[in-house]
């Protein structure tokens, strides 16, 4: 990503190829055009500056001058605020807060099937895959009722939401026992310049229509 901002210093971020959080901050740089510098990280070989700065190696990591953070979380409302063109997050508090509390929900929700899924084999890994259909199936009207998630306009609920939904059918879920409303919002995303530019070769072999 080498879009120049004149007048802005270039920022670092560590991210793994395969990574589902490392993606979700891919996408947000992708889709405000930041430029930055972005390494990939071998956990078995990290480098020696990230290292000296995040002991526990917590990855994805953004540089920016002297100032190092980590947390998804933590570096997308950064991000959004330094750069605020597009704006990812409303002005007024009520919907800020509805939009970070959506987030917050699908982090201890959706979310959590992934290292459940990640991590285990057999019935285990078949019971997450089942549980996780079942609830976004019943999810069909939050992607049906407003052209993003659960908003008019896109938001950081987006950029976190739509690199979960690349990853389903690697996960093992039937792409076709999902709501139409939820393959069409998702089938959309995909197509977008931004989220082509955040995809690594890697993770482009989770789905072959795209």
């Amino acid at each position: 990503m080498s879009i120049i901002e004149r007048g802005r210093s270039v920022i670092t971020v560590y991210s793994e190829t395969e990574s589902f959080d490392s993606h979700r901050i891919r996408f947000l740089l992708a889709t405000k055009s930041i430029n930055c510098k972005i390494i990939s990280v071998d956990r078995n070989n990290p480098p020696e500056d990230l290292l000296a700065n995040n002991p526990k190696l917590e990855i994805p990591t953004l540089v920016d001058r002297d100032m190092h953070l980590y947390g998804v979380n933590v570096i997308t409302e950064y991000l959004d605020e330094r750069y605020p063109h597009p704006p990812l997050m409303p002005p007024d508090p009520m919907t800020r807060a509805r939009l970070r509390f959506t987030v917050y929900r699908l982090e201890h929700g959706w979310f959590e099937y992934i290292s459940k899924i990640e991590n285990n084999t057999g019935e285990i890994k078949k019971q997450a895959v089942n549980d996780l259909t079942a609830e976004l199936v019943a999810a069909e009207p939050l992607f049906s009722e407003n052209p993003y998630f659960m908003n008019t306009d896109m938001t950081l609920v987006d950029t976190n939401l739509v690199p979960f939904l690349w990853r389903l059918e690697h996960y093992g879920l039937d792409w076709e026992a999902l709501p139409k409303s939820l393959r069409n919002y998702a089938h959309r995303m995909f197509q977008s310049k931004a989220f082509k530019k955040s995809i690594t070769e890697s993770e482009r072999e989770y789905r072959f229509d795209f």
